[in-house]
């Protein structure tokens, strides 16, 4: 999850309805939890030097949960600390949670797809991926994920037409030629796929997923220098 998801969230909150405590605000007890744990500022990282505190930071996200039960805006970026933090069966069960609620944020069905894709149920995924382009038709991401659901079944036609719907509406270009070379790849054109992955690295150095791949096709000698 990238930092938007937080900044994202925290947007859409506006006020909501308080049931537990009438003088405590959602919107306010989360932006202290968001800034406590820096979590507007990078991705939460629960391994290695940079790890935060992600049992503390979920024990509190817990209890604000069981304070404003509804809030979708908590239960999202709880179901994220869960994901990062290794939950991923917790997570599962807060996303289904605002699966039920009307108008689930962009961000929890993007959470929602990725949970679905890696228990291996492509059809779930396929349909959260439905209800994200149906109700956040102009956002790239759903069309993204759509895309990687048709690649992982095979469907490389159909992936190459989502993914070109998710350029459109104006997903990193990096992203975009990543898959596109993972299209080629598994077409298999791996000369073409090696273009692509250097594409991406050309947009984003960083690209470690990208990097690696066209490494490995330099090995085989599919890259030109």
């Amino acid at each position: 999850m990238k930092i938007i998801y937080i900044v994202i969230l925290l947007s859409i909150s506006g006020c909501a309805h308080i049931d537990y405590a009438p003088s405590v605000n959602p919107h306010t007890a989360l932006s202290e939890i968001v800034t406590k744990y820096a979590l507007n500022s990078s991705d939460l990282t629960c391994e290695g030097v940079s790890a935060v505190n992600c049992l503390a930071l979920v024990h509190e996200l817990n209890q604000l949960m069981l304070e404003h039960p509804n809030n979708k805006v908590i239960l999202s970026v709880s179901a994220y600390a869960l994901y990062k933090s290794g939950r991923a069966n917790q997570a599962q069960s807060v996303i289904n949670k605002l699966l039920n609620l009307p108008n689930p944020p962009l961000n929890a069905l993007s959470l929602g797809i990725n949970l679905a894709i890696e228990q291996g149920n492509l059809a779930k995924a396929k349909q959260i991926a439905q209800y994200a382009i149906d109700e956040f038709g102009t956002e790239a991401s759903p069309y993204l994920q759509m895309a990687s659901i048709y690649y992982a079944q095979g469907h490389y036609v159909i992936a190459a037409n989502y993914l070109e719907l998710a350029y459109k509406f104006g997903t990193q270009k990096s992203h975009y030629y990543y898959h596109k070379g993972l299209i080629a790849e598994a077409t298999p054109d791996n000369a073409l796929a090696c273009h692509y992955y250097n594409e991406a690295i050309g947009f984003d150095a960083q690209h470690s997923q990208a990097t690696a791949r066209y490494a490995k096709l330099s090995v085989l000698g599919n890259c030109k220098s």
